[in-house]
């Protein structure tokens, strides 16, 4: 969609983003004049739907801080896209990897500075456990867990974002090749090999 195009209450501002099931616009809310992120949905089979109206109702009742907060699910005639709070912010490695300051050369034989802003990554850290931590007690895991997926605020609020892949305890039950799915490179191994996953998973 481009910007300017209208859905029944909503109008579409900019992209933001993109996964395998949907891509994620910036969109103001013209009945309560709020702007907010939309979830839209890539295709309108049968299956993609169910699958997205599912994403939506696992996590509409979880409310934490550091998840993002849904809104809205809407079925409109050929159209179908959820609405969630509009977080600003960086991923987490940006965030805890902040630019260094040029100032003067640093001699050859100094100490290299730490990579990472190391009050930052504790703080992060703790805020993401606490945000998985909810997801584990209403035994849900998510299951995509990467910095793209992890946004902080500029006051510092964590917000883990993106919940298409998570799974519930019964659907957890059904360990397949087929049920294999995420990011490789963040995978744990029994999520790699179709095993049986928990909150260590994540």
């Amino acid at each position: 969609m481009l910007a300017g195009t209208q859905l029944e209450g909503f109008r579409i501002v900019r992209r933001l983003g993109e996964g395998g099931m949907g891509v994620v616009y910036e969109a103001i809310d013209t009945r309560r004049d709020v702007r907010v992120a939309l979830k839209t949905i890539r295709t309108m089979s049968a299956d993609a739907l169910a699958r997205f109206k599912r994403e939506f109702r696992l996590l509409q009742d979880v409310h934490h801080p550091n998840l993002v907060a849904l809104g809205e699910l809407i079925v409109q005639h050929d159209a179908c896209f959820f609405t969630m709070e509009l977080v600003h912010g960086v991923d987490f490695v940006t965030w805890v990897r902040p630019p260094r300051p040029r100032s003067e050369p640093v001699a050859p034989d100094a100490p290299a500075p730490p990579a990472f802003d190391v009050a930052r990554l504790r703080d992060a850290v703790l805020q993401l456990v606490s945000g998985l931590d909810a997801m584990h007690t209403a035994d849900l895991m998510h299951r995509d867990m990467k910095p793209e997926n992890v946004r902080v605020t500029s006051e510092g609020r964590v917000v883990l974002l993106d919940f298409g892949l998570v799974q519930d305890a019964a659907s957890r039950q059904m360990s397949s090749a087929t049920n294999i799915a995420g990011t490789p490179a963040y995978m744990a191994p029994e999520q790699a090999t179709s095993g049986a996953i928990g909150p260590a998973t994540n």
